[in-house]
């Protein structure tokens, strides 16, 4: 199933038609119609039903599900579906329940929008990115109980075996002797309180960074 995450159709009204799930994917996604007959798959927001049009004219009320420049958003707005660079559709705050915060507007200056994770970063973003307006839906995903695998397997999701389960020859978790260390990956790698991002991103575009956890950096510390 191929989303439109970037919404290509711009300034045309349209319909939602039908809301469903999709495969390796928390969100529910909808169905819509175009004015001119073309469907179309989005990811939709929360407290949106089916049958809600969403008319687009020169004047007009910003609701939950609009696709919009961030330019055109009021701050204090929450957003999903958010664009990072120009052209390339939607790439933060995807998942079921997921949103991100406008906290200020630098347009005429910088033409730059700050906006906050939930990781509590602050990033500076095009003004002329877009993004949906509300929050993304099915946010009682985390609340579902799958009973089992198997169902689970039907989603599209496979699970994982705990390393402290295996053998010592497969995880350095196992034989159920840990033996103290920080927690890893079969590989070896450690996982939690080390940088994770292969590619340094510029101070320009960072405004705050999210606070790490204090306790998984001292024991990684006591490791090495």
């Amino acid at each position: 199933m191929n989303l439109d995450l970037q919404y290509s159709l711009t300034n045309i009204s349209y319909v939602l038609l039908q809301i469903r799930s999709a495969p390796r994917r928390t969100g529910l996604v909808g169905l819509i119609l175009y004015k001119n007959g073309l469907f179309s798959y989005i990811l939709i927001s929360k407290f949106v039903s089916v049958g809600t049009i969403w008319s687009f004219k020169y004047f007009r009320i910003l609701k939950a599900g609009d696709y919009s420049k961030l330019l055109l958003i009021p701050e204090g707005f929450s957003i999903y579906n958010v664009e990072l660079y120009l052209g390339c559709g939607g790439q933060i705050a995807r998942s079921a329940g997921t949103s991100v915060k406008i906290i200020n507007k630098y347009a005429n200056k910088y033409n730059k929008m700050l906006l906050k994770f939930r990781s509590g970063e602050e990033y500076f973003v095009n003004a002329n990115c877009g993004a949906t307006i509300g929050v993304c839906s099915n946010s009682d995903h985390w609340l579902y109980n799958w009973k089992k695998a198997g169902i689970k397997r039907l989603f599209g999701f496979r699970s994982t075996v705990r390393g402290v389960a295996m053998n010592p020859v497969d995880h350095p978790h196992g034989g159920n002797t840990a033996g103290g260390r920080p927690c890893m990956t079969p590989k070896g790698l450690l996982t939690k309180g080390v940088k994770t991002r292969k590619n340094t991103i510029s101070k320009k575009v960072i405004h705050k960074r999210r606070e790490r956890r204090i306790d998984c950096v001292v024991r990684v510390k006591h490791y090495k």
